[in-house]
């Protein structure tokens, strides 16, 4: 119970100390509206067991904390999203995840703008230390109103890797290659209460070391019960599947989460 309490507390100062893959399209980017910073933090606490035996009880802990941070000049948008995710099971080490992301929508009033951006990221449970990438693109508002926005990204980037290898060196493999960076994300608003985000990424390049092409795909959902103007339940579902990881993992990961977020 200890290190449950503890957990929670670290991601709690986690969630504060930074204002924080891939989630830019956190609500509409407000076109009316210029000196304005919005934003969102949001804490999810998951606690289940399964035993293999009547005798051995596991239990699974995990906290995730969020913020979503956007500032709108009257020309630009400049966008911080972060998140980190600690999990641990009954005899098992504490593992975690996380990614920094910051992008700048540059002309966002105009129905097709610019976005350059860039990204820092690790995670324990998958052997991968590092990961920064970097890049630009356009982004097309195929509709932007006061209740739904639908936006289109269309890119490329630069991406560099580090990944321990499960050999008794747990040597590092490094790999650094030019990929799209492809995406189209909806939000909508139903009524005052009722509100749901969905995005998926397309990320793909030819990797000249193996000779082959690597495809990315990953997405985001996220739906949302308004409580108060400031307070919101929300369910979350992550996934990402890579057809050719670097090193031999499960190409295909997800995560399901249930919390709160706070609006600012």
């Amino acid at each position: 119970m200890k290190q449950i309490v503890g957990l929670f507390f670290l991601v709690c100062i986690q969630v504060t100390a930074s204002a924080q893959i891939l989630k830019v399209n956190k609500g509409s980017l407000l076109l009316d509206s210029s000196s304005v910073l919005i934003g969102k933090m949001g804490l999810n606490f998951n606690i289940h067991n399964r035993s293999a035996t009547s005798e051995e009880e596991i239990v699974f802990v995990g906290l995730n904390g969020t913020t979503d941070v956007v500032y709108l000049s009257d020309k630009h948008a400049y966008i911080s999203i972060n998140n980190i995710h600690y999990f641990k099971s009954t005899g098992g080490p504490l593992s975690s995840n996380g990614y920094s992301h910051f992008r700048v929508n540059l002309l966002r009033k105009n129905k097709l703008s610019y976005e350059t951006f860039v990204q820092v990221q690790y995670d324990d449970g998958r052997n991968m230390p590092f990961r920064l990438l970097g890049g630009g693109g356009l982004r097309i508002n195929l509709i932007e109103t006061k209740k739904t926005s639908l936006n289109l990204g269309l890119g490329g980037m630069r991406e560099k890797e580090h990944w321990k290898m499960n050999d008794m060196e747990r040597s590092i493999v490094e790999k650094e290659m030019w990929k799209t960076s492809d995406y189209i994300g909806i939000n909508t608003v139903f009524n005052e209460i009722v509100s749901f985000y969905l995005i998926a990424y397309y990320q793909g390049g030819w990797d000249s070391d193996a000779s082959v092409f690597r495809n990315r795909v990953s997405g985001d959902f996220q739906f949302a019960l308004k409580v108060t103007d400031k307070l919101s339940f929300v369910t979350n579902f992550t996934s990402q599947y890579e057809d050719k990881p670097i090193i031999p993992i499960k190409k295909m990961v997800y995560t399901l989460t249930n919390g709160i977020n706070w609006s600012f």
